[in-house]
């Protein structure tokens, strides 16, 4: 691909030059994304297939506003890939194991990272994976609810009850871990009270 030059005598940017503006623009956006939803270690791969994907489909992908919501949709199905990879992983390890249970941290485990949110982050962990989504696109990510809307292949209506919802359950899931962290450790146990 090339670049042509157009009817006011500007160059028109095709191919090649569109993907390098498209990458420098989003690439740390795509980055940080996939860093709150995956191990470290996995992190580049799936912002290079995410790219990879934005690579093939340059033509058809949306423009202005619309690109980040859509490669955002693009690295959650390639992170999902991943997870999905990653569950086949620990079966097969724990069959080769003869049934050992192997403790391989889901992706989940890498939502928050921070000491600081331990409640917040065990409480989140204990929602439903499209409540955990909705909470991440809408406050870490900061999208409105159309654009949450476009990576999730949803209404934004949908993902307005959803967030309703999550944050609900989420309230609820924290109050529980915070009363239990503060009774004494024997009344955790199922001791004296």
């Amino acid at each position: 691909m090339r670049a042509n030059p157009s009817h006011n005598g500007h160059l028109e940017v095709t191919g090649d030059s569109k993907f390098a503006d498209l990458y420098r623009r989003y690439q740390r956006h795509i980055h940080a994304y996939c860093a709150r939803r995956t191990e470290p270690h996995l992190v580049d791969d799936a912002v290079a297939e995410t790219f990879l994907v934005a690579w093939r489909k340059i033509e058809q992908m949306p423009v202005g506003d619309q690109i980040l919501p859509w490669l955002y949709g693009v690295a959650r199905l390639e992170l999902a890939h991943q997870w999905r990879h990653a569950a086949r992983r620990r079966r097969l390890v724990e069959r080769l194991q003869g049934g050992a249970r192997v403790d391989v941290p889901s992706a989940d485990v890498y939502i928050l990272r921070s000491v600081e949110y331990d409640l917040v982050a065990k409480a989140a962990s204990r929602l439903r994976r499209i409540d955990q989504e909705v909470l991440r696109l809408t406050l870490w990510e900061e999208l409105s609810y159309v654009d949450a809307a476009t990576v999730l292949a949803i209404s934004p209506e949908a993902v307005k009850q959803r967030l309703f919802r999550a944050r609900q359950n989420l309230t609820r899931e924290y109050r529980r871990l915070d009363l239990d962290r503060q009774r004494p450790p024997a009344a955790r146990k199922g001791g004296a009270r």
